[in-house]
């Protein structure tokens, strides 16, 4: 089972009179750096844990945390939003 982060969010913005416009997000770009970081975070919760666990400690499962952290935000792959306002603009965010 592969947990990717979202590769690439959409935000388009359109109004009755006017052109709208669209930004995308290139959200892989941060890939490397979040690589590093959650690499990091995972060193220290287990580290902790163990520390914890040692000590005969209650609550002892930080590493899980990070770990099901990183799999909410795998699962947003794939969600669209659309909003409609009265006044008839329509924003619609998708995530890829």
């Amino acid at each position: 089972m592969m947990i990717l982060p979202p590769f690439a969010i959409d935000v388009r913005v359109r109004e009755p009179e006017s052109r709208g416009f669209r930004i995308w997000l290139p959200f892989f770009l941060l890939w490397p750096v979040m690589l590093v970081l959650i690499g990091f975070a995972l060193l220290v919760s287990m580290t902790v844990d163990v520390a914890l666990w040692a000590a005969g400690a209650r609550y002892h499962h930080h590493t899980m945390l990070i770990l099901r952290c990183m799999n909410v935000l795998a699962e947003v792959r794939g969600t669209r939003a659309y909003v409609r306002r009265s006044d008839s603009s329509l924003v619609d965010v998708n995530i890829y």
